[in-house]
């Protein structure tokens, strides 16, 4: 049987609220094992964190998410810091950069993002990043605190740097994005990158499928993302999952 993990997926959204239980039964027995969810501000801790407590197939991790940079404090890094030793958190994130929304802090982004990747360095714990419109940025950031223990989301970067990215052990990941047929440039880097360097992803309940729109992307998907990546790259969706679910293993500690 297929053995996947979901290296990102916000199981902690309101979305989720009716009928979180039966969807997480329901992708584990059709092969998810384990579901990596992120919290993305200190209002969320808490959650996350109980809801790792309450299924021995969830573990979170702890960060403060670029979009919500306007609510982000410096109280909310100390209860980051906090938190992090005593919640049995696997990583920090989801944290990073968006340089795509143009409201957004900059100067500030990059403030809260940097004790982020202090702390994952102090703590020795992997960063899941947010990179949208912003690859090169934060790849810069990782090379100033040489901490590469980390995780690009949704990655969408160029060829050139996946490579450059990935030859420092950092991982990539990937989810419903890839599956659109129209998406030729993100399929081509996709096909690109070795499978050891790659992390399967839903990101439910968002970004949803081409063929979807307007509907939560749910824990099962992560099979269609799994055959379907293994479609373009044509490999064995087998060997697609072994790979991923061991890199997910070794990044978090599973």
């Amino acid at each position: 049987m297929i053995e996947l993990i979901d290296s990102h997926i916000h199981l902690d959204d309101p979305r989720f609220d009716l009928d979180r239980e039966e969807l997480v039964k329901l992708a584990h027995i059709s092969g998810v094992q384990r579901f990596v969810v992120p919290a993305v501000s200190r209002q969320r801790f808490a959650a996350v964190e109980q809801l790792a407590n309450s299924h021995p197939a969830i573990v979170h991790t702890l960060g403060l998410h670029p979009y919500y940079i306007d609510q982000h404090s410096g109280a909310d890094l100390e209860q980051l810091a906090a938190a992090i030793p005593v919640s049995q958190a696997v990583g920090i994130g989801e944290c990073g950069l968006d340089h795509f929304l143009k409201n957004l802090d900059k100067k500030k982004q990059r403030l809260v993002f940097e004790a982020q990747v202090v702390l994952a360095k102090h703590f020795n714990l992997p960063l899941i990043l947010h990179v949208r419109g912003a690859v090169a940025e934060v790849f810069d950031v990782l090379r100033q605190h040489d901490y590469f223990q980390a995780v690009m989301h949704s990655f969408n970067g160029s060829i050139e740097q996946a490579k450059q990215i990935t030859d420092c052990g950092v991982l990539l990941g990937f989810g419903p994005a890839v599956c659109n047929p129209k998406a030729s440039k993100l399929q081509a880097l996709v096909r690109a990158v070795d499978p050891q360097h790659m992390l399967l992803e839903t990101d439910a309940p968002d970004q949803p499928f081409y063929d979807r729109h307007g509907k939560r992307n749910l824990p099962i998907d992560l099979l269609r993302v799994n055959q379907d990546i293994a479609a373009i790259k044509d490999i064995d969706p087998m060997q697609l999952a072994t790979q991923t679910s061991d890199n997910a293993r070794r990044l978090f500690g599973l």
